[in-house]
């Protein structure tokens, strides 16, 4: 037979049992990756249907700016922007963190020099210097792209644009880009920090600009799972520092 003190107890410890479980249910999602802006709308439709507003927006999630110079200009443009340069070795992690951009040398295939400040890449190009565009989409939904380089608009020749069309990149894949409309890129010479200062859709010489959108076929994302190194120890707390977008 269970004493009065004993089944007290035995309540108290369930109660606590359920408490904690509780707990950690609501850790676990406060300290869940964070996800673009996109993924986080409440009106998501979880079956496929491009019905977000995302979707079809006309204003690019992100505009990933690059302008390049001489060697021997780039460093007073970043003196200009007046922030603290980042080196970068390869892709650099551009705005929230929805692509990386980078720019490498078509002879040799290497990174060329750039460094992030201030929220834009420079990079150090040579006059004539032929080069490659890469992007990454580092999330796992298409995005559709449209750069502008030197003021017109990569695909077209026409006059640069923030709007929608240009390229897809899948999900966590790569797009290289080394030609235009017009043949192979090539930096050309600048004389002036006036694209540091340039914020129109169309652009000037010196200036890239890389417009990025959800596709309009994106399938929608639903609730994510915890992960296996978020497991809570001994049924505590979950463990792992979610992924922030800048």
């Amino acid at each position: 037979m269970t004493s009065g003190n004993e089944g007290t107890r035995k309540t108290g410890i369930n109660m606590a049992l359920l408490a904690g479980i509780g707990l950690l249910a609501s850790c676990s999602g406060a300290l869940a990756p964070l996800r673009p802006a996109w993924q986080q709308d409440a009106d998501l439709y979880h079956h496929g249907v491009p019905a977000r507003a995302s979707q079809t927006a006309t204003t690019p999630h992100l505009v990933a700016r690059a302008v390049y110079a001489a060697p021997d200009r780039i460093g007073p443009m970043m003196d200009r922007q007046g922030d603290v340069p980042e080196p970068q070795r390869g892709l650099a992690r551009m705005g929230d963190g929805t692509v990386d951009l980078g720019f490498q040398d078509v002879a040799t295939g290497r990174w060329i020099e750039s460094s992030l400040c201030g929220g834009t890449l420079f990079v150090a190009g040579l006059p004539n210097q032929a080069y490659r565009i890469v992007v990454k989409n580092r999330t796992p939904l298409p995005l559709e792209v449209r750069v502008g380089v030197d003021g017109r608009d990569l695909a077209t020749g026409a006059p640069g644009s923030l709007s929608r069309g240009g390229s897809r990149v899948e999900g966590k894949g790569t797009l290289t880009l080394e030609h235009s409309s017009q043949g192979p890129l090539l930096f050309r010479q600048v004389s002036s920090d006036a694209a540091l200062f340039d914020t129109s859709a169309q652009g000037r010489p010196g200036l890239i600009q890389l417009a990025v959108f959800l596709a309009s076929d994106a399938p929608s994302v639903g609730p994510e799972k915890m992960r296996p190194d978020q497991i809570a120890p001994l049924g505590l707390f979950p463990v792992g520092v979610p992924e922030q977008y800048r």
